[in-house]
């Protein structure tokens, strides 16, 4: 009976020495362990454990995700869980003492005050790296505050649904290596101005980006460039880019057979080029304009990947020429886009032979005329090829039989080379 009753007391031991060997483990493990956690039982934990407080006070890295307080404010409605999320924000920082170096954000709750007071308190903290993902509803944006602007030491910026207007006497951010912008209002002249003072500028991402005029790109140590949106015509001074992607749509008709000028005569200057994607209308905008200057041979030029219109003749050209530059060329992505107007003459003709490519996939493949003159083309010139994609739309499926009997007759260059219809 005695050791009966010593049993329960033996295991309340234990535990509390469980207790007391997690609360003194070293503090970079306790910070490890608390960035894992959810948000909310993070801070739980801060509350609750003096120890664990004075933890969360230096960790210098936070993630807040509103889907992340579902299950607590799922009873909640729309108004009462956004007060509850925002409340639990302010106590997070309210209670962290030490630097905080990234800010990482991701909520539908439309708190704009709120915002404006997170803000501040990581301007005063030292913040190099802030991610801002708002989804509000109704096409609400968050205006930046002027707070956001003397956040020297950021060096990585990632905003969505943001209005931002640069104030005056903006001086850059010396250090920003990373810049993404996504469905935020932004001048044409204040994102040239964003850019251009931040002299340190890696990789830059402009999606859902809207301007009515030209814009230009000056970033003498851009590596990474990828721009979705409406642009009426893009001037880059990018000596350095090694990767670019490019959409580009129209969504005025008025607009909808205008040039890129200045693409076109910036498109010969990325020498340093080693993947390139040119997606919506971005070929029909460079053939529209003036003879494309191409340099003799994009030595680097590893990934092509392009929306074509295969029966417009003059974006065919284009592509052929790209192509005969493109020496090194490892990897050819295509989406097949057909216009009403089909040209049938073909400008797969040349004898020219591609040494290194040796993937190549077509996208929305259909077997009209100007695309099977294409894929006979690629099969005849490419004896390094090991596989040829061809991704259908669901009408052409059908078709498989007749068309794989047709491509059997085309003359291969690689014996290795394999057909595959996904």
């Amino acid at each position: 009976m005695p050791m009966a009753c010593s049993q329960p007391k033996k295991r309340i031991t234990n535990s509390a020495t469980d207790q007391d060997i997690i609360s003194s483990l070293p503090g970079e493990i306790k910070e490890k362990i608390l960035t894992k956690l959810p948000i909310k039982d993070a801070v739980r934990m801060s509350i609750l454990s003096t120890k664990w407080r004075y933890t969360w006070a230096s960790i210098p890295e936070i993630l807040v995700k509103d889907d992340e307080l579902v299950s607590s404010l799922s009873t909640i409605d729309g108004a009462g869980a956004s007060s509850r999320f925002t409340k639990i924000v302010d106590l997070l920082l309210f209670i962290h003492e030490g630097p905080i170096l990234e800010f990482n954000l991701s909520t539908k709750y439309q708190s704009p005050e709120a915002f404006d007071r997170w803000i501040f308190k990581l301007s005063r903290n030292g913040i190099t790296k802030l991610i801002f993902k708002l989804n509000m509803p109704s096409g609400a944006k968050y205006k930046t505050p002027s707070n956001f602007f003397v956040c020297n030491a950021l060096n990585h910026v990632d905003l969505s649904k943001c209005v931002i207007k640069l104030p005056h006497g903006f001086k850059g951010f010396k250090l920003l290596r990373f810049l993404k912008l996504d469905e935020c209002t932004i001048t044409a002249v204040d994102t040239e101005k964003l850019i251009t003072s931040s002299p340190q500028l890696e990789t830059l991402m402009l999606l859902n980006f809207k301007v009515e005029h030209n814009f230009r790109i000056y970033a003498m140590r851009l590596k990474c460039l990828i721009i979705g949106g409406e642009i009426l015509d893009l001037q880059m001074n990018t000596p350095r880019l090694i990767s670019a992607y490019l959409a580009l749509y129209n969504t005025m008709p008025s607009r909808a057979r205008v040039g890129c000028h200045d693409l076109c005569q910036s498109f010969g200057g990325l020498l340093q080029i080693q993947m390139i994607g040119l997606f919506g209308v971005c070929i029909q905008r460079l053939v529209d304009g003036p003879p494309v200057e191409l340099p003799k041979a994009f030595h680097y030029l590893k990934l092509v990947h392009l929306t074509v219109d295969f029966a417009n003749q003059k974006e065919c050209a284009f592509v052929f020429l790209l192509l005969q530059v493109a020496t090194n060329l490892q990897n050819l992505k295509l989406v097949v886009r057909m216009s009403e107007n089909t040209n049938n003459s073909s400008v797969w003709v040349k004898d020219i032979v591609f040494k290194h490519l040796e993937t190549v996939e077509i996208q929305r493949f259909k077997a009209s005329e100007p695309v099977l003159a294409f894929v006979k083309f690629i099969l005849g010139s490419t004896p390094m090829l090991r596989t040829l994609t061809l991704s259908e739309n669901g009408s052409s499926k059908e078709q498989n039989p007749l068309v794989f009997k047709q491509l059997l007759k085309f003359q291969r260059a690689s014996a290795k080379a394999e057909i595959i219809f996904a």
